[in-house]
């Protein structure tokens, strides 16, 4: 039973796991008390030279990630209240207003739950419907006060066009399956009611951001709040060109960014030649790809991203993916491919970037595959404070639950039975305690 159970927590930690036929909400755990998360939150800092923030401002507020862009800038000229509705959402309320809190106090914007008419919708819908019409997809935004069943027949006129064309934003919506497990919910919440603000773009060669659509920062980094401040200052408004909207973000990041004079430019620009590089990586965990697409996917990624754009932010989070599709497989071959991506991932990122301690998660996986199991407890000791304090909650499940089987395999009982605990008491937090994943802990503690 445990090698069932510890398979289901390495499948979930590619993706959410809701059980067969479910269409009912997860109900979250209380957070555990063990370890603290959240020391590194925000990550990064500001300090880069204020004209290349201003070019990345712009960026971010007039391009979109499928390389359309729209020529004046967006954002809410009234303040923001909030609305979340649907089947689960009473359990994310409090989450929500701790994180509108942050927006307030760290971006200086009007923000808040609000009893009242709403302009920002958050919407919890059917799971079923919503990961048949968005396979693959964990959560989305799109203008307006929309209705998920007119949203779901029409998506591309009401969402990517919507964002193309429009010219204010008074209304927006974010949909959530309310099937996702807890995790996945509170990833979705960070990150979309950040760019419901008006940032639409990500940029995988913006390493240190939550818009970067790789799943390394969680939260807003103190960039990113450098970014939705800049935005909400009176100096910038809706209909701002984008010349307009660089020079006018420059001359407030002068104002409020001193860390950016004779600073160092950021870089966000993305390689040339990478086209079909995300569609290839959007295919991978798609739910409807095969093992073997997905494997394929994986390599045709990694070498279209190591021959155009060799030690990129791409190349590194290809390596990644790459390697963490073979851990499961190939655990041999994905030792070799992961290492490569520490090192790439060092480069392109930093030596105490966040997405190396992922890295090591993965190495760990592949590791207990070949029965290494002192290398696994090696591996995983070292980052779990990491993982922890960037908030990777089903991270933090997994890492426990194969400490927990290290420790078993080599003698070490006292040990194991203490990880087992934590490995349950974040997969409840993470997958939710009426969760498959936690019925099948809980049986096989009874076993």
């Amino acid at each position: 039973m445990r090698a069932a159970l510890l398979a289901l927590l390495l499948v979930a930690a590619c993706g959410p796991v809701t059980g067969p036929g479910r269409d009912t909400p997860l109900s979250p755990a209380s957070l555990p008390s063990v370890p603290k998360t959240g020391a590194a939150v925000p990550a990064g800092g500001t300090a880069y030279d204020n004209r290349s923030l201003a070019r990345l401002f712009t960026a971010l507020t007039h391009d979109l990630e499928w390389g359309a862009s729209r020529p004046h800038l967006v954002r809410y000229e009234a303040p923001v209240n909030v609305a979340v509705s649907g089947p689960g959402s009473e359990h994310y309320t409090r989450f929500t207003d701790l994180y509108l809190a942050e927006l307030r106090a760290r971006a200086k914007i009007d923000i808040a739950r609000a009893p009242g008419p709403a302009n920002l919708h958050i919407r919890f819908v059917e799971g079923r419907r919503f990961d048949a019409t968005f396979p693959g997809i964990s959560c989305l935004v799109a203008p307006g006060d929309l209705d998920w069943e007119a949203f779901r027949r029409d998506p591309d006129t009401l969402g990517g066009r919507g964002l193309e064309t429009g010219r204010e934003q008074v209304q927006t919506t974010i949909f959530i399956p309310q099937t996702a497990p807890p995790f996945l919910v509170r990833s979705c919440l960070l990150e979309e009611i950040a760019q419901a603000l008006g940032p639409a773009n990500d940029l995988y060669e913006l390493g240190n951001s939550i818009f970067n659509d790789d799943a390394a920062h969680l939260w807003p980094t103190r960039l990113d709040y450098l970014m939705l401040e800049v935005l909400y200052r009176p100096e910038l408004r809706t209909g701002l060109s984008r010349q307009k909207t660089e020079a006018a973000a420059f001359r407030v990041l002068e104002a409020i960014n001193p860390e950016g004079r004779d600073a160092p430019p950021i870089r966000f620009a993305a390689p040339r030649g990478l086209r079909g590089w995300r569609t290839q990586h959007q295919e991978i965990f798609s739910s409807s790809s095969s093992g073997r697409r997905s494997m394929k996917a994986a390599r045709s990624a990694s070498a279209l991203a190591a021959q155009k754009a060799p030690g990129s932010a791409h190349h590194c989070h290809s390596l990644r993916t790459l390697g963490r599709v073979l851990a499961r497989e190939a655990p041999g071959e994905a030792l070799g491919v992961l290492r490569e991506a520490a090192r790439i991932c060092a480069a392109a990122h930093g030596p105490d970037d966040i997405r190396l301690s992922l890295i090591a998660l993965e190495r760990a996986i592949a590791l207990h595959r070949q029965g290494s199991h002192r290398l696994v407890v090696r591996e995983l000791t070292t980052h779990e404070t990491k993982l922890a304090g960037y908030g990777h909650e089903e991270r933090l499940a997994a890492l426990y639950n194969l400490r927990a089987n290290a420790y078993l395999a080599l003698q070490q009982g006292a040990k194991s039975f203490a990880d087992r605990r934590l490995a349950r008491e974040w997969a409840a937090y993470a997958y939710g305690r009426d969760s498959e994943i936690l019925a099948r802990m809980d049986e096989a503690e009874g076993g």
